[in-house]
């Protein structure tokens, strides 16, 4: 509890030194434009290995507020480092903040980059091996300019079926919860931020919610098994918690987790008490599409509470297009007065801490 109570305090004096700092992209003397309000909300993907023209100039006008990288994405001549010098400064160049670079670097099968974890999750047999190989994850993603791992997977898979159990570090909560909080810790001491997924946790799942809808009806005392590593790592000061895209009927709703208050503001926000920055997982794809079409899914999960939507598609599919769809959709929905001009600025303050710590802004 005392960890958590620093960590909310760290964050708001966080917030608030951005808005004092003379070097942060949001001038000291002015607020943040309703579209700079709505563009640190989005979290996107970009297509290839060279940044379009188009692409540049979202970043430009601050219509994105982070990128997630792929592989694909790092196969130009420039390599990784590159390519990010050539994102940022974009964002430099049109007088907006740094943007927030992402990856999955789990270990094992989803790995994006050849540096470490050079163990898959299972494979850390113990709280200080997940501790030491979250410490050279976290410092290997640094030295690239990248400043947030979509890692630790704190899923508990129910059986060897699951979709998720060769991803998990243990079919134990204990487990999960002890080196999956180490790990994250890890990479936190290694310059990187850590974003514990899928809440409210998937393990009971046999398909994935990328390809397939997913509805999970435990009961809410089964579901707290799923929930107790994700205590666990929020007690401890993750700074970052994605929320998953299955429907949880025990916790109230029809809608995936991502764009339920149920989930995001009461469960995760009021009684876990998380204070750090709340992302979605991927709203365009298949386990999301049919149940909420796109981008109304994007204007719901802002409205659940969800701080930075990632929207991207499987294997890119219309990741660029996608983007500029959520951006015009958010924005639309705050000029009608459907998202409230505080809420996104409650959103954009977290954000904000976020990158001061992670993604050099100043």
């Amino acid at each position: 509890m005392l960890r958590r109570r620093l960590l909310t305090l760290a964050i708001a004096l966080a917030a608030a030194l951005v808005l004092l700092s003379p070097g942060s992209g949001a001038l000291p003397s002015q607020q943040p434009t309703l579209a700079q309000l709505v563009g640190q909300h989005l979290l996107v993907r970009m297509k290839g290995s060279t940044p379009s023209a188009s692409f540049l100039g979202r970043i430009k006008r601050g219509e994105i507020g982070g990128v997630v990288l792929f592989q694909e994405n790092t196969r130009g001549t420039g390599g990784v480092k590159g390519l990010i010098a050539k994102l940022q400064t974009a964002a430099r160049t049109g007088g907006q903040l740094p943007l927030l670079i992402a990856v999955d670097q789990e270990g094992g099968g989803v790995k994006r980059l050849p540096g470490p974890p050079t163990e898959a999750p299972s494979k850390m047999n113990g709280a200080l091996t997940a501790y030491a190989q979250g410490l050279a994850t976290g410092r290997y993603l640094h030295g690239l300019g990248i400043g947030l791992d979509l890692a630790p997977v704190l899923d508990v898979p129910l059986s060897p079926r699951a979709f998720i159990a060769s991803r998990a570090f243990s079919s134990k909560k204990t487990v999960v919860a002890s080196r999956g909080t180490a790990f994250a810790d890890g990479l936190v001491a290694g310059g990187v931020g850590a974003s514990v997924k899928h809440f409210p946790g998937l393990g009971r799942l046999l398909q994935s919610t990328d390809y397939h809808p997913g509805r999970i009806d435990a009961g809410r005392s089964a579901l707290a098994r799923d929930l107790f590593p994700f205590r666990t790592a929020i007690d401890a000061g993750v700074p970052a918690v994605m929320v998953g895209t299955a429907i949880y009927p025990a916790y109230g709703s029809k809608l995936p987790a991502a764009c339920s208050p149920g989930i995001v503001n009461r469960l995760l926000r009021q009684t876990l008490g998380f204070q750090g920055v709340i992302l979605s997982d991927d709203l365009n794809t298949a386990g999301v599409r049919p149940l909420l079409p796109f981008p109304e899914s994007a204007v719901r999960a802002v409205n659940a509470g969800v701080d930075m939507i990632y929207v991207s598609g499987v294997d890119a599919n219309g990741s660029d297009a996608v983007g500029r769809q959520a951006y015009a959709a958010l924005l639309s929905a705050t000029r009608q007065g459907d998202i409230s001009r505080s809420q996104l600025q409650d959103s954009y303050d977290r954000v904000l801490a976020l990158k001061r710590q992670y993604a050099g802004a100043s």
